[in-house]
């Protein structure tokens, strides 16, 4: 069975000006990477450049090393700072 997610979804947008970070959560398998990828096809709609959403999977090998804090700090500083 599967739920649609507008109820999420609409909420992640409610507080998408908020300087907050959102944390979505839930069980293996609900819907969280769904739910994110609908939030970015929204946000890219909305006048969002790809280039300003970051995207990690950390199951995803190539960002493994990322499981490290510094890295993952140092990794999103250069994604997300301008220069």
């Amino acid at each position: 069975m599967i739920i649609e997610g507008k109820e999420y979804l609409n909420k992640l947008i409610t507080w998408k000006d908020k300087q907050l970070i959102k944390i979505v959560t839930g069980v293996r398998r609900c819907g969280k990477s769904v739910l994110l990828k609908m939030y970015q096809d929204y946000l890219k709609n909305n006048g969002v450049k790809e280039s300003q959403i970051v995207t990690i999977n950390f199951e995803d090998l190539d960002y493994e090393e990322l499981t490290n804090y510094k890295k993952l700090y140092n990794y999103f500083k250069s994604k997300t700072y301008t220069k």
